[in-house]
């Protein structure tokens, strides 16, 4: 899947249900916008606990949101941060993201995925933050690419933080439901009609071994603090959580 494909899901997603695709709770629109706020701010102040113990980052000026959504995590990380920059592939989740952000200060909001990175300065950000996004990249070398930017990207003393799956169970790599919602799409069933009538969605996940991630950081300049599963051992998808500074 290229990411011209990733960018047509996410468009598709931001859309028909954005806050859904963001959480994967209460689908065809059922989120009240505060409420969903609220699950970014207590996620954010969970991992600002985690950060502290760690004891980084040593400065707190700026953070980077990769694949940032509607900004679920903006006002959260904005109480730790003086300034939030948030990036997402799909222009409508940004078009939303500003909507619902417009009176918090110093906050912004972009366009743009792997290849938006390069233009941004090295050591930009005392924190860089992805959740949830790096599993819906197909190709391991662009998962890595945005590895080694993240890594550029940080201050001395700032930390990484992102989540990304460790493995998939044999039996739910197929996806099918996303498939059909491709297949079907393709010859000319509506975004609307796949979603609401038919149940079906697009976004595909798809895994990259723990000691190949750590492996890029690494090889990147990073120093790995820290990788922690988010998941039961039987679960389908095995999460990782990675903490990495340089």
């Amino acid at each position: 899947m290229t990411l011209e494909r990733n960018r047509e899901q996410w468009t598709d997603l931001g859309r028909l249900d954005p806050f859904w695709a963001m959480t994967g709770t209460n689908r065809f629109n059922r989120w009240d916008v505060e409420a969903f706020l609220q699950t970014g701010d207590q996620q954010v102040a969970e991992l600002m606990m985690r950060a502290s113990d760690i004891g980084l980052p040593s400065q707190k000026n700026s953070v980077l949101d990769f694949g940032c959504g509607v900004g679920r995590l903006a006002r959260g990380f904005r109480n730790h941060f003086r300034h939030y920059v948030g990036l997402d592939i799909s222009e409508p989740l940004i078009v939303k993201a500003e909507e619902i952000h417009a009176e918090l200060p110093n906050t912004e909001f972009a366009p743009g995925s792997s290849e938006a990175l390069p233009t941004l300065p090295d050591e930009s950000f005392d924190m860089v933050h992805s959740w949830g996004v790096l599993q819906h990249i197909a190709d391991r070398s662009i998962v890595q690419h945005i590895l080694h930017e993240f890594v550029r990207l940080v201050r001395s003393e700032g930390l990484i933080v992102f989540s990304a799956l460790h493995d998939i169970k044999v039996a739910y790599r197929l996806q099918p439901r996303r498939r059909l919602y491709a297949l079907l799409k393709a010859i000319g069933v509506s975004e609307v009609t796949l979603y609401q009538r038919l149940k079906l969605y697009p976004q595909e996940v798809h895994f990259i071994p723990e000691s190949q991630v750590t492996g890029t950081l690494e090889k990147a300049g990073a120093r790995v603090l820290k990788v922690l599963s988010a998941a039961q051992p039987s679960d389908p998808h095995q999460v990782r959580i990675y903490f990495a500074t340089k």
